[in-house]
């Protein structure tokens, strides 16, 4: 018989206080005081259960019906209620059906070759700026950014939508990441009104006005081709234009728009924020920015990076996975109960809002030895896969449909520049990280660009 979960010894208000003060404080102590899941009371609301346990966060998200995606609402719904990332059932499986193969084969070797493209370019304009100076100062943040958009934008959406409007974007998406901001009214009763913040408001009718354009540009580009041509683009935003007309496919309203806006986010933003950590632990750990130096400089040489340098990043690749241990821009996975459901031993009452969160179990010491140190090497005869409690790209059949493009990109971009710069941060620049859906730093992750002599 299923028993109920166990509390933490606090009472909920002094709980739900804590969690919207400081996330991921209380998250790390639910992990070392529970060892499978603990369900936190939370006044005017459904229970926050927190799943500890990494065999029971795969178990959950093997099982979408019975524990189903959040609902986006308010400032979210502004941009997109039903976007692949959004949506379930029925809708979800005929939009992966007809996007699936934009992140497939050919797409992936695409990409990688755009992201090799993209990042010599990137190395070209810092080096250019340089000219005779010593160093050069970025936000290192905004420049991932810029570099994964215009990628993902091109590879996804069929257009680069440029420097400006990557610059534009950023902005936006700093926006979004202030109103999203754990606090203290994510556990207020849910009968408490809750303001939007007029700024963000822009900011989604930008990313909204953006999408639009590049549909019409799209449908506009379609409309012009030969019907019978056999040499159609083969990007995702095609392949949702081309299956408007299918019969068997059936589009809500603003479908397309939803799909392209979550992906104008979605294909993007966590790449650029594991770039963005992965480099500042390079700069922490010199010695391991320089391994990867030698290696990209033995596979890549003087050559414009592409598909074909991948495999052989292979050092480069468990830096980037360790990265993503330590730092997981997708901190935690979101469901919430859509009935009274079993998981393992524990009763989870309908609509309880559950977190299953890589943070705290990528850092439990239980399934990692010396889990706060940042070590490539421990990959080294331990593949991802086969490792529970490692899941920075959520698992199930909801699982990141991007985690291809991340990883390949990835390994090309960082190669790339720790070939050609040493970037550094300060010390303390992964000490203000913020909870939104993504882990997002606090403000501006200035970065000091030398050239490599």
């Amino acid at each position: 018989m299923a028993r109920d979960l166990p509390n933490p010894p606090e009472s909920g208000l002094l709980n739900a206080l804590r969690f919207g003060d400081d996330t991921f404080r209380f998250i790390e102590t639910m992990q070392s005081r529970f060892d499978d899941a603990a369900a936190v009371p939370i006044p005017g609301r459904a229970p926050l259960v927190v799943v500890t346990n990494p065999e029971l966060v795969h178990d959950a998200l093997s099982r979408p019906a019975e524990f189903s995606r959040v609902p986006a609402s308010g400032p979210a719904a502004l941009i997109a209620t039903q976007g692949l990332v959004q949506s379930e059932g029925g809708l979800w499986e005929q939009q992966r059906g007809i996007m699936g193969p934009a992140f497939m084969g050919p797409q992936v070797k695409a990409y990688a070759n755009t992201v090799g493209r993209r990042v010599e370019t990137l190395v070209e304009e810092w080096s250019t700026e340089l000219g005779s100076a010593e160093s050069l100062s970025r936000n290192l943040h905004g420049e991932m950014t810029a570099l994964t958009v215009r990628v993902a934008s091109e590879i996804l959406l069929g257009e680069d939508i440029g420097k400006q409007r990557a610059e534009e974007f950023h902005g936006w998406m700093q926006t979004a990441g202030d109103e999203f901001e754990f606090g203290l009214d994510a556990v207020t009763p849910e009968w408490v009104p809750t303001r939007t913040d007029p700024e963000f408001k822009k900011a989604a009718e930008g990313i909204l006005g953006l999408a639009e354009e590049l549909i019409e540009r799209r449908r506009a580009d379609l409309a012009a081709r030969d019907p019978d041509d056999t040499e159609r683009p083969k990007d995702m935003l095609t392949m949702l234009l081309l299956a408007e007309d299918k019969p068997d496919v059936e589009y809500p309203d603003n479908q397309i728009r939803d799909e392209v806006s979550t992906f104008l986010i979605a294909g993007h933003e966590t790449t650029a924020l594991s770039l963005t950590y992965t480099q500042c632990l390079l700069s922490q750990h010199p010695e391991i920015r320089e391994q990867v130096r030698q290696e990209a400089n033995e596979v890549i040489g003087d050559e414009t990076p592409s598909y074909d340098h991948v495999s052989d990043l292979e050092y480069t690749g468990r830096v980037f996975q360790e990265a993503l241990r330590l730092y997981p821009a997708a901190w935690a996975v979101f469901r919430q109960a859509s009935a009274d459901v079993r998981l393992g031993e524990y009763r989870v009452p309908e609509g309880a809002a559950i977190i299953m969160p890589q943070w705290s179990i990528h850092r439990d010491p239980r399934y990692f030895e010396n889990p706060e140190q940042f070590d490539p090497d421990r990959w080294l005869d331990r593949s991802p896969q086969e490792v529970e409690a490692y899941f920075p790209f959520s698992s199930g059949p909801h699982a990141c449909i991007g985690r291809q493009f991340s990883i390949t990109g990835a390994r090309l971009a960082l190669a790339t520049i720790v070939r050609n710069f040493d970037v550094d941060v300060a010390e303390d620049a992964l000490d203000d990280l913020r909870a939104t859906p993504t882990l997002r730093p606090g403000g501006s992750v200035d970065a000091t660009i030398r050239p490599v002599d």
